[in-house]
């Protein structure tokens, strides 16, 4: 048999380019979280200050209650688009299967261990060590934000239903668990909204970043033009009314940030005071 010729892009026996590229790309963003967080522990251990601490990795008694803080203000958030996608026709309402019993295995299992470690990689390795990076930097901690932000958005790419749209909906996440990192110093405000922000989702029967999960009910667009406020098969966040409730969870946190420490500055990003150096003995 006579062998095809070859595509444009492919040699014989290769991955084609497109390929090799992808995942090169693939790569690289997945080692960025790991080569700024040994940034980070190399500037904090020559610092002498507490890496874990300064990592944001310690219990203290206000772990719980950020945790619990954070479904709160999430879960008023994902409440208020669906309230606005039900109000506006966008979406109609049919029966789900989750059930109280079902709750941890058909969720939990899976969203617990996710954001766990997404806010390992994208705040407490990549933000850490953007901040210290950029720390000289006139609003360091700001454009800090931002990038992990937009790396944690383009990480998302590859996820079912994704498109540019909704990378910006998934980096205005990466905005509001940065700020909750950065403002208290500590991975469980940020970890509880976003263990919240999904399980919201999965709760009132939208589609958490492309994946489908069993809801309460199930959230099915009406038609194909209510994209722009439905998000289409990725969800909420790649729609306006999803992204604006990003916002709503911003304000929150910073109201939060502001009436526990009253002293912080929003233009800088400094609210809980940044752990002490070690004395030299």
């Amino acid at each position: 048999m006579v062998a095809p010729p070859l595509r444009p892009g492919k040699i014989a026996g290769r991955i084609p380019a497109p390929v090799c590229q992808a995942h090169a790309v693939s790569t690289f963003l997945g080692l960025l979280p790991f080569a700024f967080g040994a940034v980070a522990i190399v500037v904090y251990a020559r610092a002498k200050r507490p890496v874990v601490r300064s990592l944001g990795l310690t219990v203290s008694r206000w772990s719980p209650l950020e945790v619990l803080i954070g479904l709160g203000i999430t879960f008023v958030a994902i409440g208020l688009t669906f309230v606005a996608e039900l109000a506006l026709g966008a979406i109609r309402l049919e029966p789900g299967s989750l059930t109280w019993g079902s709750l941890w295995t058909d969720l939990l299992s899976e969203l617990i261990p996710a954001a766990a470690i997404e806010e390992l990689l994208y705040r407490v390795l990549l933000l850490s060590g953007l901040a210290v990076v950029l720390s000289p930097v006139r609003g360091g901690r700001w454009i800090a934000v931002l990038l992990s932000a937009a790396l944690f958005g383009a990480a998302h790419l590859g996820n079912p239903g994704a498109s540019w749209v909704a990378a910006v909906g998934t980096g205005l996440g990466g905005v509001m668990y940065g700020v909750a990192f950065l403002g208290t110093r500590s991975v469980w405000l940020p970890f509880g909204l976003h263990l919240g922000w999904n399980l919201a989702q999965g709760v009132f029967g939208f589609p958490i970043s492309g994946h489908v999960v069993p809801g309460i009910v199930r959230a099915v667009p009406t038609a194909e033009d209510v994209l722009v406020l439905t998000g289409g098969t990725y969800g909420p966040e790649a729609g306006i009314p999803g992204m604006l409730a990003r916002f709503v969870v911003i304000g929150l946190v910073v109201l939060y940030l502001s009436r526990r420490w009253p002293d912080g500055r929003f233009a800088t990003l400094t609210y809980a005071p940044e752990p002490e150096s070690r004395r030299r003995a």
